[in-house]
């Protein structure tokens, strides 16, 4: 059968369309089925992840629960170990029967497994308190206590009513370590001090508000007692010292070991002092814990 050239042309067209038609939907067919594929590959993937980090969650789980534990003990224990001292210092306190302000250390320096007690000694003008620390819970003012060597005490503490101001100030013994005059060291924080020595010891004293402050060291070891200064001067920059009327005054050792550090201030006629303290910082501690 002849057909003319336009006519031809038109089926050659639409057969083209055609065979593109098939390839199209061949190709969908294809790519529906690769998807499927995929799509179910997937979900198992997906779902063995799942569990995957399901298995992991639950092995990680148990030393979650170990550590939450483990810190909870600690806290636990923490505060356990503050509310024996909280009990002791109260038992103290109602043991003190005396007409002069009551207020004592609410912190206490204990090595590891060491137990606080104390003894007490109360005057018509004065009363003490030495506190120990002990390998087992002892009694306060316990007999036994008597026999313990000075290893086992932690510090002393007194107040004192004088007969007047005057020797009130006497104890306290403050000075004004600008006027004093010395070698200026810069101790931090904008405070300087001033060094002085004579007869083998070195001093390094400075004010801090109604404080006079020094740290004793060897002329030998000149580096031992700026660095102790240093660091009462950091301490004491977040940590508030009671407030004496009208002085107090800070004795530190840097020769250790030492029992001379203390810290001693005033209420008018009445004199409150922290003492045989082995170390420098913790009779500072010991002073800025009074309530």
């Amino acid at each position: 059968m002849k057909y003319s050239k336009p006519l031809l042309s038109c089926m050659l067209v639409v057969g083209l369309l055609s065979a593109c038609s098939t390839n199209k939907d061949n190709n969908d067919s294809a790519t529906k089925t690769e998807q499927t594929d995929q799509g179910e590959t997937g979900t198992q993937t997906t779902e063995e992840t799942t569990q995957t980090d399901d298995e992991t969650v639950t092995e990680q789980d148990p030393t979650n629960e170990d550590e939450q534990t483990t810190n909870s003990n600690d806290d636990h224990s923490s505060e356990t170990i503050n509310n024996e001292q909280v009990d002791i210092i109260n038992t103290i306190k109602k043991q003190l029967k005396t007409d002069l302000p009551v207020k004592l250390p609410t912190f206490l320096p204990l090595k590891d497994g060491k137990y606080l007690t104390a003894t007490t000694k109360v005057e018509k003008n004065k009363y003490m308190v030495t506190f120990y620390e002990t390998d087992q819970k002892v009694k306060i003012n316990d007999s036994s206590l008597k026999k313990l060597s000075q290893k086992s005490r932690i510090a002393s503490y007194k107040v004192v009513k004088y007969d007047s101001v005057q020797k009130a100030n006497e104890v306290i013994s403050f000075e004004n370590f600008s006027k004093a005059g010395g070698q200026k060291v810069n101790l931090g924080h904008n405070i300087i001090g001033y060094q002085d020595a004579g007869a083998g010891a070195l001093w390094t004293g400075w004010n801090e508000g109604r404080w006079a402050l020094a740290t004793h060291t060897r002329t030998t070891k000149p580096e031992q007692g700026l660095e102790l200064a240093k660091q009462a001067v950091d301490f004491l920059e977040d940590n508030m010292l009671p407030i004496p009327k009208p002085n107090g005054s800070i004795h530190l050792d840097a020769i250790s070991p030492s029992t001379e550090n203390n810290v001693k201030w005033q209420n008018n006629n009445t004199v409150f002092t922290v003492e045989k303290v082995k170390d420098p910082i913790d009779a500072l501690k010991i002073a800025t814990s009074i309530k």
